[in-house]
Parts: C-alpha cells; sequence; structure tokens
C-alpha cells in the first residue's frame, strides 16, 4: 500500500499557499519557517515603496480548514486558541498575524492576535475574533503592519536636516508652546542612551515655555504628541514597543508612558546636536553654557508619595507569604 496524503497535509500547504500568493501580491517578503506547531508558520517582513527590505517583521500562523468557519458572529470569526499558544503569541517579540484560510472559497481572514492578547480585559475572553472585513487577498501591507510602527512618513537620512526638521515640528496651540525637539531633549536620560516619554514631561516642557495664556491641551495636542513617537520610529531613533503604545494610546485613551534606548542613529543625533551648538558658541551665537549643554541627560524617579502608604501593607503580605499563608486559590489548581 502506497501512502497517503491526509486531508489535513492538504488544507495546511494550501493555506500557506494561499498566504505566500498574497504576501507577494503585497509586495511582502514571505518566510515560511518550519519548526512543527510551535505557534508561529512563518514571517512577513515589510518592503519600503522603494524596494528596500526595512527588517521590520511580523509573525504569521496559518489555520486552514472548515472547521476553523464553524463558529462565528455577524462580524468575526472566532477562533479558540490553546493555553500555550495564547501564552506564547502574547510574549512573542513581533506582531503575530493569525490568518484563518478558507480552502473552498480560497479566501483568507487575518487579525493581530497579540495586540489583541496584550489588551487589558484580554484574560476576560477564551475567544479571539478575526473581522470579516480582513480579508488578507484585500488588504494593505500597511495595515498589516499597523501595530509594528513601519515608517509613517519620509526618512531623513541627513542628521543636521533632522535636527532642523525636530524644531519645525512644532504644537500649533500657542497655549502648548513645544516642539519634538523639546521632547527630544528633555527627554534623554541614561547617559543619553535612552529616551524618557511621558505625558508628565510634556507638560512641563509647554509650561516651561510660559504661554501667555497658561497651557491647554485638547484632541490635536495629543495626537501632535503621539505623532512624536512615530516620528521616533520612522527616523529609527529608538527602540520603542509601538504595540505597547498602541494598547495605551487605543484601549487606555492615554498617552504612552515608557523608557526606550536610543538606536546608534539616535545616538548620533544626540552627538550631531552637540556639534552643532559647539559651532555656534564657536561662531559667538550662543554662550559657553558653563557645563549646560543642549542635549544632556535628565534624571526621573517613582514618587514616593505613590507609593509609601503602601510600604507597611508589602511588608505584612510577604510576612504572611513567608510564614505559610499562602491561600489554595482555585484558579490555580
Amino acid at each position: 500500500m502506497l501512502p497517503k496524503m491526509s486531508i489535513t497535509y492538504r488544507q495546511e500547504r494550501l493555506g500557506i499557499t494561499a498566504v505566500a500568493s498574497a504576501a507577494a501580491k503585497m509586495g511582502l517578503i514571505w518566510r515560511e519557517t518550519n519548526t512543527g506547531d510551535i505557534g508561529i508558520d512563518g514571517q512577513f517582513e515589510f518592503v519600503g515603496v522603494d524596494g528596500v527590505a526595512t527588517g521590520q517583521l511580523v509573525g504569521v500562523q496559518v489555520k486552514a480548514g472548515p472547521s476553523y468557519f464553524e463558529n462565528h458572529n455577524v462580524n468575526s470569526w472566532h477562533y479558540y486558541p490553546e493555553d500555550k499558544h495564547r501564552h506564547y503569541w502574547e510574549r512573542y517579540p513581533l506582531p503575530v498575524i493569525l490568518i484563518l484560510h478558507d480552502p473552498d472559497a480560497e479566501i483568507s481572514y487575518w487579525a493581530d492576535v497579540r495586540q489583541a492578547l496584550r489588551r487589558p480585559d484580554s484574560d476576560l475572553e477564551r475567544v479571539l475574533s478575526v473581522p470579516k472585513v480582513n480579508v488578507l487577498q484585500k488588504s494593505s501591507s500597511e495595515h498589516l503592519f499597523a501595530t509594528a510602527g513601519i515608517p509613517g512618513e519620509p526618512f531623513i537620512s541627513n542628521l543636521s536636516s533632522l535636527v532642523r526638521e525636530l524644531v519645525r515640528r512644532r504644537s500649533l496651540n500657542a497655549s502648548f508652546p513645544i516642539s519634538y525637539f523639546d521632547l527630544f531633549t528633555r527627554g534623554l536620560t541614561n547617559i543619553c542612551r535612552s529616551i524618557y516619554f511621558g505625558m508628565d514631561l510634556a507638560m512641563a516642557a509647554a509650561e516651561e515655555n510660559t504661554p501667555e495664556f497658561g497651557v491647554s491641551v485638547g484632541k490635536e495636542e495629543h495626537e501632535f504628541l503621539f505623532g512624536f513617537i512615530s516620528f521616533l520610529i520612522s527616523q529609527n531613533l529608538a527602540d520603542i514597543n509601538y504595540s505597547d503604545c498602541l494598547v495605551d494610546w487605543h484601549e487606555q485613551q492615554m498617552q504612552p508612558h515608557f523608557v526606550a534606548p536610543l538606536t546608534s542613529r539616535g545616538r548620533a543625533l544626540v552627538s550631531r546636536i552637540g556639534e552643532i551648538e559647539s559651532s555656534l558658541v564657536t561662531k559667538g551665537y550662543l554662550n559657553n553654557g558653563g557645563g549646560l549643554h543642549v542635549a544632556q541627560e535628565g534624571f526621573f524617579e517613582m514618587l514616593s508619595i505613590s507609593y509609601s502608604r503602601r510600604i507597611p501593607r508589602i511588608v505584612e503580605f510577604q510576612r504572611l507569604i513567608t510564614i505559610g499563608k499562602l491561600p489554595d486559590l482555585q484558579y490555580d489548581r
């Protein structure tokens, strides 16, 4: 008796082939990963409009066959992952695109499941929803990479021009006088190897720039600030967890708050700012600063007032655990 090809294998290969074909049509690079069922079948790499491979990746998991389309509502297909895959996808260092392929209809649907699993309320739901409007064959590469932080604007290769652009990018609100240069230079920390970003930094910068009528912040100002994060990513200045920023921005309706390491280009920009500053001092346009520099590290800390009242409770909690008072919780069994 000769070996037979199983229906499952046939469906899997049809799914992988459909994904590879869709990637080629979108101008993406598709790399299949032949490592068994560990939760990732391959990766897409984003390619810029100039044909340059950017190195920006998303993981891809493909599920093919009619059984994956049995559970659904009007808007979404419902996928119930095993716990091992939920945990694996949530911890994966790249966005994870789950693709459900219908071999009979030759249509594939997709969702960014890592982003869904990182939502604050994700533990309350066992189902992952794959929108029916997310048809892979009709999607754009930009849509697939929305949480990866792909460049949304032209790359400025000249560092001096980049300094000029940082200064030029200013809030249009006279009651919020702040530039991207303010945010970059004021956020430098960790010996200028990292950048800090938060609403507190932005508000302090706006207040110190002394607007005539006080500081006011609305929708446009918040979008301006979030745009700074996208700018850092598009210019390859800092290694930012963009998908986590999106959770804050979309799910929590708040500005992200983070410390991110500068890239080698970000550190080179710090040096270029120093060189420009030195030139301005030499030409007499700027005083020597007495040891102060435009691009210089600042310090930040956890405010003790935010946790000091909890310290006795933290100490008592640890004491109880140490003497064997850890309760037997049902969901630990």
